[in-house]
């Protein structure tokens, strides 16, 4: 008799983040999971209490991917870094951007948002731009930037910007994120003046 390979739990979320990652939250389900492992269904429901909890695990770690994205020093400005990496995340993990804007995992997607909102103000605290500033008022840019990169990103999760030129690459899209956030100094600079 042929011994059955064991999953961890670990493999098992490996596996569902790969699917969700390629293809989208939509294709999670215990069914294709197995599939992913070469496996029957078994191994998987013994070692999870559901889906769900599987799903939760992946939109907490598709978060971390982003967080990965806005660490990446591409500018050499933090809080340019930031954006732009919410939007280099958007355009290169499709899928994962959905799954932080699915309203099915909205307590964790809001939590985890927070958290992210928090972790940016802090590590602005160094920037010479923002030291200055009340927090009342770093709150405003931060917010008024994410407005930015949250349009600028779901434009190029749509698929629409790849009729777009001046997008074509990954390039074009530093340099027109970078004149935009300094437009956007500029009129915050004499805003607050």
């Amino acid at each position: 008799m042929a011994r059955r390979k064991r999953f961890t739990k670990a493999d098992i979320l490996e596996a569902a983040f790969q699917i969700v990652r390629e293809k989208g939250m939509e294709h999670l389900t215990a069914r294709a999971i197995a599939q992913e492992l070469k496996s029957s269904t078994m191994p998987i429901y013994s070692s999870v209490s559901s889906i769900r909890e599987v799903a939760e695990a992946v939109v907490k770690r598709a978060w971390r991917v982003l967080q990965d994205f806005q660490s990446r020093s591409v500018s050499g400005d933090a809080f340019i870094d930031m954006g732009l990496g919410y939007v280099l995340f958007s355009k290169e993990e499709k899928y994962l951007f959905k799954c932080i804007h699915d309203d099915a995992y909205a307590a964790i997607n809001t939590r985890c948002s927070e958290l992210s909102f928090e972790s940016h103000l802090k590590k602005l605290e160094t920037n010479p731009l923002f030291a200055h500033l009340s927090r009342e008022i770093s709150e405003k840019i931060m917010f008024h930037g994410f407005l930015f990169s949250h349009g600028f990103a779901s434009l190029l999760n749509s698929g629409i910007s790849t009729h777009l030129r001046t997008l074509n690459s990954e390039q074009a899209i530093i340099d027109l994120f970078k004149e935009a956030a300094a437009f956007s100094w500029l009129g915050m600079k004499s805003a607050i003046e």
